[in-house]
């Protein structure tokens, strides 16, 4: 157990903290009154607790009230044409969003460790399909059409995408490389050329953690 889930330590912390600023009133008060501490764990059981609600959806609230959970390694596949989630082929679930949503969205698991801390193992998360404009420091799934991720063996992975772009001598401008870059320093990114570019598919974007 870390200090973070010992109410005695943490209460140590901050009156030693409070001691430092001079705030001996406030150094009083955190020994007195641990509320603070019980507050802060109840809100993790909460946070432990939030589960996806699977619905019968009918035609009308689809991409209203609820959307596809969809598995990554599928969605290469099902996002090749959006409206093809519109079948019963899926689960479909309610999320608490401020989003509004649109076809095109859907909920998968992140699966691995490579996108923590922003990302937890296991987060269901919302994407959205497709990808407009730059994906440039966007994070993104991506399908890998001749390799495999190293951490999941799958062929598909979640990623920061990075390019490096250089002007041809017509004017235009072509990939130098392609880095899918992980959030956790333990993993390396994956990094492609300019004649890899072609074996990728960018799927869908980010957009938030759900679950």
């Amino acid at each position: 157990m870390s200090d973070l889930d010992d109410e005695g330590a943490m209460t140590r912390h901050f009156r030693k903290l409070a001691g430092y600023l001079r705030e001996d009133h406030l150094r009083d008060a955190i020994r007195k009154d641990t509320s603070w501490f019980e507050q802060a764990d109840k809100t993790e059981e909460t946070k432990e607790r939030t589960v996806l609600r699977i619905v019968q959806a009918r035609q009308k609230d689809r991409y209203v009230n609820c959307i596809p959970l969809v598995p990554l390694k599928l969605a290469a596949g099902a996002f090749s044409d959006p409206q093809r989630l519109d079948t019963e082929e899926w689960d479909w679930v309610e999320i608490d969003t401020h989003r509004r949503l649109r076809p095109g969205m859907f909920v998968a698991q992140v699966v691995g460790k490579s996108m923590e801390p922003s990302i937890p193992n296991g987060s269901y998360c919302l994407f959205a399909a497709p990808v407009t404009g730059t994906r440039q420091g966007r994070t993104v799934v991506v399908g890998l059409l001749d390799d495999l991720d190293p951490e999941t063996g799958e062929r598909y992975t979640v990623k920061r995408y990075e390019s490096q772009k250089a002007a041809s001598e017509d004017g235009t401008w072509r990939h130098v490389k392609i880095i899918l870059k992980p959030n956790n320093p333990d993993f390396q990114p994956i990094e492609l050329t300019c004649e890899d570019e072609g074996s990728i598919q960018v799927i869908a974007e980010f957009l938030e953690i759900i679950s």
